[in-house]
């Protein structure tokens, strides 16, 4: 079995976003992070090269994946309202209003709420669709760093 690992911190691959976890008293106020991801993908064989995959491929896989969260506020798209003005929404949060913002401000997270779980998953599953269309037999394991020490993954058996 081989083993390649992008450690995200130190190959750029960082972004900044806002949220809030309704379900947390803490969190469940508007606030940020600035997260990182590492990526580890398993394969059995290896190319006519000697390598499972480049390492570029797999950089170029992620980042369009982290680009389209940073520098916006992540909002559940339950929550989303559409505003009388067509360029903005408006966030509901079980059926309360928390506010309204630009569409060009938010990415529409596709999962119940934005935790560092769900975010892991939602990674995991771009990025394994990119990478399916490279590599036929691997397993991916996906590591999201909500700020320093706090990490969550996701991978399927």
């Amino acid at each position: 079995m081989y083993r390649i690992e992008v450690i995200g911190s130190l190959k750029g691959l960082t972004w900044s976003s806002g949220h809030y976890v309704p379900d947390n008293e803490k969190c469940k106020n508007f606030h940020g992070h600035d997260y990182s991801i590492d990526v580890i993908i398993d394969s059995e064989e290896v190319e006519k090269s000697g390598m499972a995959i480049d390492f570029t491929i797999v950089k170029k896989s992620i980042k369009p994946v982290i680009e389209g969260m940073d520098h916006k506020f992540m909002v559940p798209e339950t929550d989303i309202r559409q505003n009388s003005n067509p360029n903005f929404i408006d966030i509901y949060v079980e059926d309360n209003y928390r506010g309204t913002m630009s569409k060009n401000d938010i990415f529409v997270f596709p999962y119940p709420t934005d935790t560092a779980e769900f975010i892991a998953k939602y990674c995991y599953k771009e990025i394994f669709g990119r990478l399916l269309r490279i590599m036929h037999q691997f397993k991916l394991r996906v590591i999201i760093h909500e700020g320093p020490g706090n990490t969550a993954a996701y991978w399927e058996k």
